[in-house]
């Protein structure tokens, strides 16, 4: 009995390691295969190459919780990815087709557009602009909540834009009268 004992505990160890290790690819936080094919931005300049290298220099590692930052090719510097699908940002883009209202989130301006099973968000009022697109699987807020920080300091706001204002959550009280 006592030689029985520790082999049916090594080979539940064994089994239970196997079954980790025979799991681990099959959850959506485990690291994704590959690198992210992301075609360049369009967009070009001394300016631009400054604010883009400054923004990925403050990205987080993950975003929405638990999407893990990855590899993008080509790898110009200025794009990023996390998570499968992949969340996927570009700096140095054009401003949109179509104006669309803007919004704050965490004092960054932005505005939407749906892309089919995604939403891409684009900066609004900065000098160099930058887009994210959220695919449909993740939610775009925090996802974004994530990334206002390192946009809002890396990407230089523009002063001939219109200012942003944020709404409040709760008006501020009315003062009684004395």
């Amino acid at each position: 009995m006592p030689r029985g004992a520790p082999l049916s505990r090594a080979l539940r160890a064994v089994l239970l390691l196997a079954g980790v290790v025979g799991t681990a690819g099959c959850t959506g936080s485990g690291p994704a295969a590959g690198p992210v094919e992301v075609p360049p931005p369009s967009l070009a300049g001394a300016a631009v190459d400054r604010a883009c290298r400054a923004l990925l220099a403050e990205l987080p590692d993950e975003v929405a919780g638990d999407a893990a930052r990855r590899q993008v090719q080509p790898d110009t510097g200025r794009t990023a990815a996390w998570g499968d699908p992949p969340v996927v940002l570009e700096c140095g883009v054009p401003a949109p087709e179509r104006d669309e209202p803007p919004f704050v989130v965490n004092g960054v301006g932005f505005t939407t557009r749906d892309v089919g099973s995604a939403t891409r968000w684009t900066t609004y009022g900065r000098t160099v602009r930058a887009a994210v697109t959220v695919p449909d699987d993740y939610s775009g807020g925090d996802v974004m909540v994530g990334l206002t920080a390192a946009l809002g300091r890396a990407l230089p706001v523009d002063p001939t834009s219109p200012p942003l204002v944020e709404p409040l959550a709760d008006p501020p009280p009315t003062p009684e009268p004395s």
